[in-house]
């Protein structure tokens, strides 16, 4: 159950990850900057108590989860400047199928297991695509043929980042070893990679530096540093022991409840189907029982 309750920590604190550049509208690889260098400095000095990783894979593994992490901060933080949190929000329900399949993938002899007993996997995947269709109807917002293509790498980013954070979390048996190199090296990363794209596409009116410390900005780079730390925490315990990172991605998409519920401006503005919510929480509800029953669901 630990995973389910991390699951809506993180879920929650997404909420107020997508909402904060709805309302500002900065520039979405200035607080990519932001989000990856401010959380690796906060936790670099835990990081020289934690043993060196000498498996060079687990290395590539932790530089392509900042990629990921860079390619999916930077769209989310544009997209809800530019389509809202509503739209932005919508189209991630497809990473919970894209996240499920590749996970079974690259596990193949757990699929098989599962596969086998044909009525506990066809009413989970019922209660996956239940789940999706009832989120999509929840949020009732028009998604243009321009939202979806942008938002599509950030579709597979989050897919591939949620079973990256799930391979990383299980390098060490220490929970914390996983967890520090997360916050240091992969956010790093993504800010590297946030700098990079930010300094190709400014104009000339400022430097980079200008648009990364103007006062404003900074306000909102210490608040995205201190929700998304927790959020990373909370991800990676979900990520370590649920049996399938699809799982978590499910419950990863609470969070426009969350903030239909905290936000008394998003309801004027947002509207959410009650009776199509209701349904997706039920389904919701559904994966969570028969995946924390005991009836064989290793993955």
């Amino acid at each position: 159950m630990l995973w389910i309750i991390n699951g809506l920590i993180y879920g929650f604190f997404t909420a107020l990850y997508t909402l904060v550049n709805q309302k500002r509208h900065f520039n979405g690889y200035v607080l990519g900057v932001w989000r990856g260098f401010g959380i690796a400095l906060l936790f670099a000095p835990w990081l020289m108590t934690m043993p060196l990783l000498k498996d060079w894979r687990s290395w590539l593994l932790l530089i392509a989860q900042g990629i990921f992490i860079g390619v999916y901060d930077s769209h989310i933080f544009f997209a809800s400047a530019r389509f809202g949190a509503n739209n932005t929000s919508r189209l991630l329900v497809l990473s919970v199928l894209l996240t499920t399949i590749l996970w079974w993938g690259i596990t193949p002899q757990k699929f098989l297991l599962l596969f086998e007993d044909a009525n506990v996997f066809i009413t989970l995947m019922l209660c996956i695509i239940g789940f999706c269709i009832c989120y999509w109807y929840m949020l009732q917002s028009n998604v243009n043929r321009q939202a979806f293509i942008y938002m599509l790498p950030a579709i597979f980013a989050l897919a591939f980042m949620s079973v990256a954070t799930k391979e990383i979390s299980v390098i060490n048996d220490n929970v914390w070893h996983g967890i520090i190199y997360y916050l240091t090296v992969a956010t790093s990363i993504s800010g590297v990679y946030n700098l990079l794209l930010l300094i190709k596409t400014k104009t000339r009116q400022q430097t980079w530096r200008e648009m990364v410390f103007a006062p404003s900005v900074i306000q909102t780079g210490l608040y995205i540093v201190g929700f998304s730390t927790v959020l990373i925490i909370a991800k990676t315990l979900a990520l370590r022991i649920s049996p399938n990172p699809g799982y978590v991605v499910a419950l990863l998409l609470t969070a426009p409840i969350f903030v239909y519920v905290l936000s008394p401006q998003y309801k004027k503005r947002e509207q959410l189907s009650e009776k199509a919510g209701w349904a997706m929480l039920f389904f919701l509800s559904l994966i969570m029982l028969l995946v924390s029953s005991n009836i064989g669901i290793n993955d």
